[in-house]
């Protein structure tokens, strides 16, 4: 196994680690008779309260800014790939940290 190997196996693990252990503290409240998501889980979880969670308004901007970050995937994909693994590394880069700086801002 190389690096690269290693690098995807582990970072697969820990997107299947994450939903799993969640599952299994909402078993777990639930066996004990513990109300399976508090109001504090959902501020944890998404920054939100239940009710804004599930706003229709906060479902728009999320869909609006999920349509953007395709287009702009596909954008990169199709405009700079061509131009080698390099520029497309740094196009994926620069486009990461403006979502991670732009969509906490918009989607408050």
């Amino acid at each position: 196994m190389n690096l690269g190997d290693v690098l995807i196996w582990e970072a697969t693990n820990g997107l299947l680690l994450i939903p799993t252990v969640i599952g299994l503290v909402m078993v777990v409240r639930w066996l004990r008779g513990q109300p399976v998501f508090t109001e504090r889980d959902w501020l944890f979880l998404f920054g939100h309260p239940r009710k804004e969670v599930f706003s229709l308004r906060l479902l728009v901007r999320f869909s609006a800014l999920l349509l953007v970050v395709v287009l702009v995937g596909l954008a990169i994909c199709f405009y700079v790939l061509p131009y080698g693994i390099g520029w497309f590394a740094g196009a994926v880069i620069l486009t990461i940290a403006g979502i991670l700086l732009i969509a906490p801002k918009w989607l408050r």
